[in-house]
């Protein structure tokens, strides 16, 4: 297990049919992506989940451990969460869902 003593952030991804629909796939494409650039993609991991049961506010991907739920997740917002949270501990509070843990958006 040496690789997850690495891990800071581990990321889901909605792939369910209706998230796919509203552009899943090159979000997910566009967040790896993203992690690469920034040089963080040893330190996080992102796991392709089949429902995250938010349909219709998709594509949808979650981010612990601070639980962020972030929702219509675009090429522009997935590069940013990468940017400004992952990298810099900042929200991307425009497309925050939910925050888990009672603080509520």
């Amino acid at each position: 297990m040496p690789r997850l003593k690495k891990i800071t952030h581990h990321i889901l991804v909605c792939t369910h049919k209706h998230c796919l629909k509203m552009g899943g796939r090159e979000a997910g494409k566009e967040l790896k992506q993203a992690l690469k650039d920034h040089g963080l993609r040893e330190r996080v991991l992102v796991t392709a989940v089949d429902c995250l049961d938010q349909c219709g506010a998709g594509p949808v991907v979650v981010v612990y451990p601070e639980g962020v739920w972030y929702g219509g997740i675009d090429g522009e917002s997935a590069r940013q969460i990468v940017k400004r949270h992952i990298g810099g501990g900042e929200i991307v509070a425009r497309k925050v869902m939910r925050r888990m843990g009672g603080d509520e958006q």
